[in-house]
C-alpha cells in the first residue's frame, strides 16, 4: 500500500519550508500563528479523506481504483457547502449517476460515501 501524508506530514513539510532564518525576522515572529491557521485549514479535508478512506477499505475498494471514489466524495462535499435539501440530493444522485455510467463506479460504495457525507440515507 502506498504511503499516505497525513496532517502531522503536512504540517512538519510546511514547518520546514519556512524557517525563520530565510523567510526573515517578521515571519519568525508569527511563524506559530501561521502553522496554526496552516493546520485549521488543512485538517478539514484530511479527516474527510480518512472518513472516505474508511469506507473504500471496509468494501475492499484497490487502491488503484480509489480515485474516482475520492473524486466523487470531493465533488458531493463541493456540493454540500452550496446547497441543501432536496437539490443538494438531486445533485448527488446526478453524481451518481454519472460515475456509475461514465467511470464505471460501484454504485452501492457510491451510495455509502454520499449516506456518511449528508448524514441520511440515498435512495
Amino acid at each position: 500500500m502506498p504511503l499516505v501524508k497525513g496532517l502531522r506530514d503536512r504540517v512538519d513539510k510546511f514547518s520546514a519550508k519556512t524557517p525563520a532564518d530565510q523567510t526573515g525576522t517578521r515571519y519568525g515572529a508569527v511563524k506559530d500563528i501561521a502553522v496554526g491557521r496552516f493546520t485549521e485549514w488543512a485538517s478539514g479535508p484530511v479527516e474527510f479523506r480518512e472518513l472516505v478512506r474508511n469506507v473504500l477499505e471496509k468494501e475492499g475498494v484497490p487502491a488503484g481504483q480509489q480515485g474516482m471514489y475520492y473524486a466523487f466524495a470531493f465533488k458531493c462535499r463541493k456540493a454540500l457547502f452550496s446547497h441543501s435539501g432536496p437539490t443538494l440530493k438531486a445533485v448527488i444522485n446526478g453524481l451518481i449517476n454519472d460515475f456509475t455510467t461514465g467511470k464505471g463506479a460501484d454504485p452501492a460504495i457510491l451510495k455509502k460515501i454520499a449516506t456518511m457525507i449528508l448524514g441520511e440515507v440515498i435512495s
